[in-house]
């Protein structure tokens, strides 16, 4: 008799055993469908954010080539045709919602695109930024018999495209100092199809008082902003942004070989003077009604430049490196250059090492008028007269504007400035 109540014991402890590992697997098995469900979304969203970066300021577009490969990869997934993108309300109660969020439903899941997107820690979206969310229902089968009949599961990925939203027309290089692109009284600022970027990290990196305006496609600051008065900023800048590097870091000073060498010259009166390509061991200065052309090629000039009264200075295929002493045009000045159209300097009018931190000096009734980029990285830029900048890229350490100028910038990188497009995934 004990050996039968023995042999029930373990008859009945071996049934539990068996119904605990029967338990362990058929979990198991649901837990694999979880599973399997989870990786499949990610690898959904991982590509539709990278597919939807390369389409990247177009927030529009963008959104529309993430849904579409979403569903292509759906479809491939199940074997079926790519269903198509049915755009829906967004549920009201997912934290990871933004104002800038769309929602599809795309088969059986539900996929929200964000771009601008705004990653915790940032102030502001950010327009080089997608992210993209799936969420999917996925039933269950032995769990049921514990009361759970599905579960959600989700899978979010977030992509950039590093390519500039638009054209960099001014990008200031000072990365903490107040009022590095500072405007004051009556100042306007334009920046045709393109955009603004200021690195310094100060609370007023971009400081707009009176009645001065900045208006561009796109500003972006790492630091803030501050208006006073009636100033106007639009649009509303991009704040907290990253640094970008010296687009022209790179750029050699021009080779001085076989260069002739000149003293400098001081040209007044109505005299009309054509002056050659070479290094100006001294000062050039153009004065009363005095006209100058300069013939193509590079100036290399170790005293700087300074147009006053009614002077001239015309040149067009021209490269002014100011090695030394500063530019100055002021009264009634005139200057009017245009840049290289081959070459290493290709676009480039202005370059002003670093080694050179003398201010480039624009006042009075002075017509700035410049065909390329001015490039002077430890130098700030002073506009009091009006000047305008056809394709055109500034890149300085600081620029202010004061009293009633009128500052005009259509935005064109010179070739050595251009990005390579970099897209991937962040998060």
């Amino acid at each position: 008799m004990e050996r039968t109540r023995v042999r029930g014991s373990s008859l009945l402890l071996i049934a539990f055993a068996s119904l605990a590992l029967m338990g362990i697997a058929a979990l198991a098995v649901d837990w694999g469908f979880v599973y399997f469900g989870r990786h499949q979304l990610q690898n959904f969203v991982d590509a539709a954010a990278l597919a939807g970066a390369q389409e990247l300021p177009d927030s529009v577009v963008a959104k529309q080539k993430a849904a579409e490969n979403y569903a292509r990869n759906y479809g491939e997934n199940f074997r079926i045709s790519p269903p198509t993108p049915q755009a829906i309300s967004c549920p009201s109660n997912d934290p990871d919602l933004q104002p800038t969020t769309s929602c599809y439903r795309i088969g059986d899941d539900i996929v929200q695109v964000t771009t601008p997107y705004q990653r915790a820690g940032s102030p502001s979206p950010n327009p080089n930024l997608i992210n993209v969310k799936a969420c999917r229902t996925v039933s269950l089968f032995f769990a049921r018999v514990l009361g759970i009949r599905q579960i959600q599961v989700c899978a979010k990925a977030t992509a950039i495209g590093s390519r500039p939203a638009v054209p960099r027309g001014l990008v200031i290089l000072d990365p903490s100092g107040g009022n590095a692109l500072e405007l004051q009284g009556n100042a306007r600022l334009r920046v045709t199809g393109g955009a603004i970027h200021v690195n310094s990290t100060a609370n007023d990196a971009l400081f707009v008082q009176g009645n001065a305006s900045v208006t561009a496609q796109q500003i972006s600051i790492v630091g803030n902003y501050r208006l006073q008065g009636n100033a106007s900023v639009t649009p509303t800048p991009l704040t907290g942004q990253s640094p970008i590097p010296d687009p022209l870091a790179s750029l050699p000073p021009p080779p001085t070989a076989g260069l002739p060498v000149y003293s400098g010259r001081t040209i007044g009166g109505n005299d009309s003077v054509v002056l050659q390509p070479g290094i100006y061991s001294g000062p050039i200065r153009v004065e009363g009604n005095a006209s100058v052309i300069l013939q193509p090629g590079t100036y290399i000039l170790r005293g700087g430049l300074l147009v006053s009264g009614n002077g001239s200075v015309r040149g067009d295929g021209v490269l002014i490196y100011n090695e030394s002493g500063r530019i100055e045009v002021q009264g009634n000045g005139e200057l009017r250059l245009s840049a290289q159209t081959s070459g290493t300097y290709e676009g480039i009018t202005i370059f002003q090492p670093s080694s050179n931190t003398q201010p480039l000096w624009f006042s009075g009734n002075a017509d700035f008028q410049v065909t390329g980029a001015i490039y002077a990285p430890r130098a700030q830029l002073h506009f009091e007269g009006n000047a305008n900048l056809r394709d055109s890229m500034i890149i300085a350490w600081r620029v202010k504007l004061q009293g009633n100028p009128e500052v005009t910038i259509t935005a064109k990188e010179p070739p050595p400035a251009a990005d390579e497009v970099a897209i991937g995934l962040v998060e």
